[in-house]
């Protein structure tokens, strides 16, 4: 299947969409749930992850490429450009259009410029050196979950060429699969729920905006720390305390900021949880980007319980806030916003209007932490030794946490111009007796993106 033959559900497009009487060519495919990071994404905004997998023995760069061609032809509707085209209203859009140019694989630890002849014009592009792979993305193209099963394609590929020509492809995506037609979907192109049972959430006090009100200076630059604890000591204490390790670090973080912030007493720390939506949209095999967030604050109140208290009002509210119809509704709410964000009628004109975005999503939480889940490389995992996910992001404070190799990999990435917030957080971690270490350190490696605003 290419792009061309979308199954006729993902062709369906939103109501207010319709009325606007947009009309794309057959050969593309109309952004709707991506609207959001491509009107706002920039050449410093870039809004691209980058998950680095660190294997047991330096990289064979031809069977890496040999895997990644072999991974492309699983996934067709990741093999795109983005095009700016016109609707029958005049107005302009944004849309994905087949991109049958190879997958880039750069042979150094520099990204690609996504959306750029380096990048062959695609939304990601893959790097390796020494030991290590990497892929990167434009979060418009897919989110966590949806990278990681191309990731697991990759991993299978590359180590049955590597190490093990009859290793196994149990729970594994690969060429030649017959591609079930919902990991075209878009849920926003779905009819809307006529009616949905959300659970009132209690109204957020005011976050601590630490890039205004950090208690060490901020800097522009943006450093990754690599902290590690073992899967096997952090799976064990999720169990026998009864949350999850999402939970679990959102908590100690939110902990950690609280002892630099002693005085603040009209602000608390407010952890921004990213969750998939998939499942509650019913659409769990959907391949766009389908992040949302939780808000999970550390009010004065839960500060003074105990341990055992404060973990299970996280629990609660992350059991709350994550009610498949409280994330519908929240999912429906983001689609209004870009719909009337399409009654501007350029693109540029859009990428303008969002300009205030960045000091909108500052003073909206604290901080954000997002965990993917345990990555599943069945059974090429024993040939990997750990999974970092780094990302642009707004905050002073961003945590992608990873689980792979026997390590849960804790990226750290600070805007700060010293280690006392990564140093009350580590202190968290070892208070609950994980023995959390940092591996390395250094700047920030993601991927930039062209300046396709100006340029498509």
């Amino acid at each position: 299947m290419n792009i061309c033959e979308i199954p006729p559900k993902v062709a369906v497009v939103s109501d207010l969409i319709c009325n606007f009487a947009l009309s794309i060519n057959d050969k593309m495919k109309q952004l709707l749930s991506e609207r959001f990071y491509t009107y706002w994404a920039d050449p410093e905004h870039s809004w691209t992850v980058r998950m680095t997998i660190k294997m047991r023995d330096d990289i064979d760069r031809t069977m890496m490429c040999e895997a990644v061609a072999a991974t492309q032809q699983r996934y067709p509707y990741y093999g795109v450009r983005l095009r700016k085209t016109i609707g029958d209203n005049g107005f302009e859009y944004y849309a994905l259009e087949e991109n049958t140019q190879p997958w880039v694989v750069m042979p150094t630890q520099q990204p690609a410029m996504l959306l750029s002849p380096e990048s062959n014009d695609h939304l990601l592009a893959f790097s390796c050196w020494e030991d290590s792979i990497a892929l990167d993305f434009f979060h418009a193209l897919t989110d966590g979950t949806g990278a990681y099963n191309v990731l697991r394609t990759l991993m299978y590929e590359y180590c049955r060429r590597r190490y093990d020509s009859q290793l196994s492809r149990e729970g594994i995506r690969v060429a030649g699969d017959d591609i079930n037609p919902d990991e075209w979907l878009d849920p926003a192109s779905l009819p809307r729920p006529e009616s949905l049972d959300v659970l009132p959430v209690p109204p957020m006090p005011r976050p601590i905006n630490l890039m205004k009100e950090a208690a060490v200076p901020v800097q522009d630059a943006v450093e990754t720390v690599n902290v590690q604890v073992s899967e096997e000591q952090m799976l064990d204490y999720v169990k026998h305390r009864d949350t999850s390790p999402a939970t679990l670090i959102s908590l100690m973080l939110d902990r950690a900021i609280a002892r630099l912030h002693p005085d603040s007493d009209d602000a608390v720390p407010i952890v921004a949880l990213a969750i998939n939506q998939r499942p509650a949209l019913g659409t769990p095999l959907a391949g766009v980007s389908l992040a949302s967030a939780l808000r999970l604050p550390l009010t004065h109140e839960v500060q003074q319980m105990t341990d055992d208290l404060q973990e299970t009002v996280f629990r609660g509210m992350v059991v709350l806030q994550s009610n498949a119809d409280n994330v519908v509704e929240k999912f429906w709410m983001t689609n209004d916003r870009m719909d009337q964000l399409d009654r501007i009628p350029t693109v540029a004109g859009r990428h303008q209007a969002m300009a205030g975005a960045y000091q909108q999503a500052a003073a909206a939480g604290t901080c954000v932490m997002s965990y993917v889940g345990k990555a599943n490389f069945g059974a090429a995992e024993r040939y990997i030794c750990g999974l970092c996910t780094e990302v642009w992001a707004p905050y002073a404070i961003t945590i992608e946490l990873s689980a792979a190799g026997g390590q849960f990999c804790i990226s750290w990435m600070q805007r700060f111009s010293n280690d006392a917030y990564l140093n009350a957080f580590i202190a968290e971690l070892h208070r609950q007796g994980l023995d959390a270490t940092i591996a390395w350190r250094r700047q920030l490696v993601v991927a930039t993106v062209a300046d396709y605003h100006n340029i498509l």
